[in-house]
């Protein structure tokens, strides 16, 4: 809320206005007694006692000296004003107070947003989907909720109260010490409820974000779940999980109810004791404590309780909101992706002239075990690689080390002669274009999604790039041509036409490196044999590394690199390979069978 320092202020001055009004028309109880059941003689105003007696002393004689009749109308008209001026800033502040609230929670995904997006690969690795879903969503209602809210309710209750203290203060110490001396047993009994709320609301919510995954997988992996008869095992295994989180949640629940009947209870306790304590003053004739003014002493501490009341549920509803607030801070603390500002590190020339060079690259996900072992590897320019081997040999691993989606352990990587540890993130993936085997698709136009790597493409460049793709000619066959919406994940159109159109957006952005990885291998035969002359003439001249299963699709690149097990076990052409017999021919083979 620091931002909004200004309107937190206006916000303050608006309650304060709003309990003054309140406590005005309450302390104007003493006059209202005195003109019902007093005289109609006009007396001179009291000269003794605090300020507050006196001065409600000389508006009863203002009043009466109109008659007792005429008084009543004067004062109900003074406390319609005084209600109506308490309300307007009661809105006022309610106005104001939800503003800084939807700006705070706006600030906050925001904040969220952009930490996902920058967050390193290794990650997402680590954490599954629901659990960072939920920080967008269920973390964010119970944060807003539990803490911004409680916030706003401490803060008018807080300001109330300092206020409504002052004044019972000053109009009588001794009653007001009397009921200070009864706070500390609600605040030692409301803390026992709220004590172990914040541990409780932390497993709460990471029960929430299992119970989310365990959704999310079950219907993404619907088909498999069908196919194998798993449906009651499937809904057995959730409902198990979903009666342990209710069971929790319940648990949760009446902590927090307890907080506000149990302070009410403890409330109408200490009135019990300010009548009582009260009235032995009034009898005693303490200075300055009418009967009137006791009797307003006591409204002032009635209209007090709500304020105390919404404390201690706030301090509740905080504690837990705070284990929220936890996941979001730790979410916001994660480290994010390293990349190095331009003029930051001095860029270290490579020892040849390649268009990508990687030399002596280790790399491994964890510290156990190893991915990549001592890769050496030189892409001249205008030239195509083609990365070959069985699954898990660590064609993708080299891929996403050259977006720097992870960063080699040994070794370095050059582009163009640039070690790209030392370039920043966004110029080196500027200079990089990836056609990926799942083809991700927005829910958008053909051209949005065309243009998404360059979002100020003129509708020439997007058409140019959608031919080299070989796609235009679908696409205006498409019921509104480019600005035809794909729907999600681009389903109306087939696998090819998908990939057509990322071939597309990676072409608009003119890479120095083409990168596909296994740009073919969901395709049928007759598909993959269109889009493998499509991308024929699309590698033509250009710089590429081609990752492919099927060997078929790279018998035409100049160099091909055969890895196993994370090692380069061969290197050249195909017709040198297949001449070496060696393991490169033993995949060849294999795809023959």
């Amino acid at each position: 809320m620091k931002p909004y320092g200004a309107q937190c202020a206006l916000y303050g001055l608006f309650v304060v206005l709003s309990v003054l009004f309140t406590m005005f028309s309450a302390l104007s109880v003493s006059d209202f007694l005195k003109i019902l059941f007093g005289t109609e003689e006009a007396a001179a105003p009291a000269a003794t006692g605090n300020l507050v007696a006196i001065l409600l002393d000389k508006l009863y004689v203002w009043l009466i000296s109109f008659g007792k009749l005429n008084a009543l109308l004067l004062f109900s008209g003074i406390i319609f004003v005084l209600y109506s001026l308490k309300n307007v800033f009661s809105y006022l502040s309610t106005v104001e107070i939800a503003v800084i609230r939807s700006n705070v929670v706006r600030d906050l995904r925001n904040k969220l947003f952009h930490k996902a997006m920058h967050l390193p690969m290794s990650y997402y690795d680590r954490h599954r989907k629901g659990d960072v879903m939920t920080r967008f969503t269920s973390d964010m209602v119970e944060y807003e909720e539990g803490v911004i809210n409680s916030i706003q309710t401490l803060l008018t209750s807080i300001i109330s109260m300092v206020l409504f203290l002052g004044m019972l203060f000053y109009i009588n110490v001794k009653l007001t010490f009397f009921v200070l001396c009864m706070l500390p047993l609600v605040a030692f009994v409301i803390s026992g409820i709220t004590r172990k709320l914040r541990r409780k609301s932390k497993k709460a919510q990471e029960m929430n974000a299992s119970l989310i995954s365990l959704t999310d997988e079950a219907i993404g992996g619907l088909k498999v779940i069908k196919a194998y008869t798993a449906i009651d095992f499937s809904n057995k295994r959730f409902q198990e999980y979903n009666k342990g989180y209710t069971r929790h949640r319940l648990h949760l629940r009446r902590r927090i109810d307890a907080a506000s009947p149990v302070s009410d209870f403890l409330g109408n306790t200490i009135v019990i004791g300010i009548l009582l304590f009260g009235a032995r003053l009034v009898f005693g004739g303490d200075q300055g404590l009418t009967s009137e003014l006791f009797i307003s002493y006591v409204m002032l501490f009635v209209l007090m309780i709500p304020p105390a009341k919404e404390l201690t549920t706030a301090i509740s509803q905080m504690k837990k909101g705070q284990a929220c607030a936890d996941r979001i801070e730790q979410f916001l603390a994660e480290e994010e992706e390293k990349g190095v500002q331009e003029s930051a590190v001095e860029q270290e020339e490579a020892q040849d002239n390649s268009a990508v060079s990687l030399q002596h690259v280790h790399f491994s996900y964890n510290a156990d075990t190893e991915v990549l072992h001592d890769i050496n590897i030189d892409v001249p320019r205008g030239t195509t690689l083609a990365l070959v081997g069985s699954s898990g040999s660590g064609k993708s691993t080299i891929a996403d080390l050259l977006c720097r989606f992870y960063c080699c352990t040994q070794g370095k990587i050059f582009l163009d002669g640039i070690d790209i540890n030392t370039m920043p993130l966004s110029e080196l993936r500027s200079r990089i274009g990836v056609v990926a085997q799942d083809t991700l698709l927005f829910n958008d136009s053909v051209a949005a999604n065309i243009a998404f790597g360059k979002p100020g493409a003129t509708d020439d460049e997007i058409v140019a790039a959608a031919k080299a793709a070989q796609a235009h000619e679908f696409i205006m066959n498409l019921p509104d041509g480019y600005q035809t919406n794909l729907g999600e994940g681009g389903g109306l159109l087939s696998g090819g036409q998908r990939q057509r159109i990322s071939i597309a957006r990676a072409l608009l952005r003119n890479p120095d490196l083409l990168i596909l990885d296994e740009a073919t291998s969901a395709l049928d035969t007759e598909s993959e044999r269109r889009l493998q002359q499509t991308l024929d003439q699309v590698l033509e001249g250009r710089t590429a590394i081609v990752i492919a299963h099927r060997l078929s699709t790279v018998k035409n690149a100049d160099r091909i690199v055969v890895l196993d097990s994370g090692r380069v076990v061969e290197s050249g052409t195909h017709a040198e390979l297949m001449a070496l017999g060696g393991r490169y021919s033993e995949l060849v083979a294999l795809q023959s069978l």
